[in-house]
């Protein structure tokens, strides 16, 4: 189940960084709720339809702003909702304003997706060691400064089938993956090849390179629907690994069809009464 959290214009510069969504999710669900700081069974995305400010490090919502909530936990979804109605107010002038339910279709064989927030997939060394495994190559720390390690077998479409096979299984072992394909397609813009991108992004001054990019999977319905509902990668709960079938891309660039949340809220209330 996905929904689209959509919220007015800004009246202040808004922090150009993941916390200032997860502040709000976690006050909804309330405080030391039992999804904080666990292994998260859904998605969530940045805050999008901003503008960056002459500082870079702030945005601005002069037409508001909306994020993305998925998951295949409904009870989740309804605490969720339940908080959103007694937290209108997001912070810098920001108010909830309307929920879109969102619905796109899964197929067994292809399934066509594009990453809306850049995912991380990271290579455990030991404790506090580790790297960014990316479109680009591998990132390490080393002596305290990022570094791109290149190798000539680096493929990073294996990287990400071993990973997702490997995540899948723990999930459900009874899932069929022994047809699973990725593949990450070439387009073009005119005659020049678009390329992917890998990203820096900053959280609570930890620093994450991620990729975005676009995403073809062979798999079945249900993996796909999995997929699509707890995110690429990891750190899916704080803001990375949103994707959406690219057939939808017109979803996540107008309106969608309206989430009835006076009726859900009266289902819900009923539920906890």
């Amino acid at each position: 189940m996905r929904i689209k959290v959509n919220f007015t214009k800004s009246t202040e510069d808004v922090p150009n960084n993941n916390s200032v969504v997860l502040e709000y999710l976690h006050r909804c669900l309330g405080r030391n709720n039992k999804y904080h700081d666990r292994i998260s069974d859904y998605n969530i995305s940045h805050l999008y339809g901003g503008v960056l400010c002459e500082n870079r490090n702030f945005l601005t919502f002069p037409d508001g702003g909306y994020f993305v909530l998925s998951s295949m936990n409904t009870e989740f979804i309804n605490n969720f909702l339940l908080g959103l109605m007694k937290n209108s107010d997001m912070k810098f002038g920001m108010k909830f304003s309307s929920v879109d339910n969102i619905e796109e279709k899964f197929y067994d064989g292809w399934n066509y997706f594009a990453v809306l927030s850049p995912f991380i997939i990271k290579k455990i060394y030991g404790k506090n060691d580790y790297s960014f495994m990316t479109l680009n190559g591998e990132y390490k720390r080393i002596d305290n400064k990022w570094e791109l390690i290149n190798t000539e077998d680096y493929n990073f479409e294996e990287v990400l089938k071993s990973y997702l096979i490997n995540k899948i299984s723990k999930i459900d072992a009874s899932l069929d993956l022994s047809t699973f394909e990725i593949k990450i397609p070439k387009f073009y813009k005119g005659n020049l090849e678009h390329k992917h991108k890998v990203r820096k992004v900053v959280v609570k001054n930890v620093v994450n390179y991620a990729n975005q990019c676009h995403l073809d999977i062979l798999c079945s319905k249900k993996v796909a629907e999995l997929l699509y509902n707890i995110g690429m990668g990891q750190s899916t709960g704080a803001g990375f690994g949103t994707i959406y079938k690219t057939e939808s891309h017109h979803i996540y660039k107008s309106k969608t069809r309206p989430f009835n949340l006076e009726n859900k809220k009266s289902e819900l209330l009923a539920e906890v009464s």
